[in-house]
């Protein structure tokens, strides 16, 4: 390609050679063209869809904003251990061969953990997994070990010692590390598929509910003991584990129906139908509709860049062997 501007040379190249370019040339700008008609697409729905309120929300594809509500136990941010309700990070290698220098991917990780959304008017489930997602925060630093200071992985890994020689400047090689988090309170705006579940269908089995529970029981073994050795002889015989299994599907059906007769469970998800975006941002409307109108941009002058260059190397090929 270094004869691109030369229509003589592309018209000598071997047909192989052409017809990989060329092919390169129009995916290039099919994909552009792609993108950009998307990132239109969501940026024209956030502007123009209503914003459904969960009490009253309709079953389907709709708009949720609220605030983001912890739903169980609190995360953990990979890099920062900061208390969150969802994370993604990602660690790059700084990498130079020759003349080239970049920073190359080497670890990534997204949460998929639910959490809730909060609109005043009730709770809804947020399932992120598999959302465009956007992060109010957001942090990048660069270090001298894979995994910096104070992470989750760096607790499980090289020595004290160790870590201190390669923690700062000088030693080692050098990493950049990139953390996204969404803490609780933090406002979101979501577009995605809603659903409402009065039945109980979502609650957990007794079963599920009565090993959770077991387990439970069985992280104060002393009290377990205290209330179901009937022998006295410190151990748990398998008639006495079998009334501790009955007492916990006992409090497993009790939980079941108290969710059951509880207020109705709301659910937002990834719409089944592909056409349709899962967008999550917890940054405000006009924001995150202005950030897809500029990629749309981005990617119409990626589109009218590689077309050019596909007609121009189609057209010196074809115009010249005339």
């Amino acid at each position: 390609m270094n004869n691109f501007f030369c229509p003589e040379c592309i018209a000598a190249e071997p047909t192989a050679k052409f017809a990989l370019w060329a092919v390169l040339f129009i995916a290039a700008t099919c994909y552009a063209l792609y993108c950009a008609y998307r990132n239109f697409k969501k940026a024209r729905l956030i502007e123009d869809m209503p914003t459904s309120l969960i009490r009253s929300a309709s079953q389907g594809f709709i708009e949720l904003i609220g605030l983001a509500k912890v739903k169980g136990e609190y995360l953990t941010g990979p890099l920062t251990a900061s208390p969150c309700l969802w994370w993604n990070y990602c660690i790059e290698q700084y990498k130079s061969t020759g003349k080239s220098r970049n920073w190359v991917t080497i670890e990534s990780g997204t949460s998929e953990q639910a959490f809730y959304i909060d609109d005043a008017t009730g709770l809804c489930i947020v399932m992120p997994k598999g959302a465009d997602l956007t992060a109010r925060h957001a942090i990048m630093w660069q270090g001298r070990q894979r995994h910096p200071l104070g992470s989750a992985f760096e607790k499980q890994s090289a020595s004290t010692l160790g870590r201190l020689l390669t923690a700062g400047i000088g030693l080692g090689k050098k990493y950049r590390y990139t953390e996204r988090l969404i803490k609780e309170n933090d406002p979101l705006y979501i577009l995605g598929h809603f659903t409402s579940d009065s039945s109980g269908q979502r609650t957990l089995s007794v079963e599920k509910m009565a090993g959770d529970i077991l387990r439970s029981w069985k992280q104060d073994f002393a009290s377990l003991l205290t209330s179901y050795d009937q022998n006295s002889d410190g151990e748990m015989d398998i008639a006495e584990w079998a009334s501790v299994q009955k007492a916990a599907k006992r409090e497993a059906l009790k939980q079941q129906r108290s969710q059951s007769a509880g207020s109705i469970e709301h659910l937002i998800a990834r719409p089944e139908e592909a056409a349709l975006p899962f967008i999550i941002g917890s940054e405000e409307q006009d924001t995150l509709s202005r950030r897809y109108r500029y990629r749309a941009i981005g990617f119409s002058l990626a589109f009218l860049l590689a077309g050019s260059g596909a007609s121009w190397y189609l057209g010196a090929r074809f115009i010249t062997n005339l």
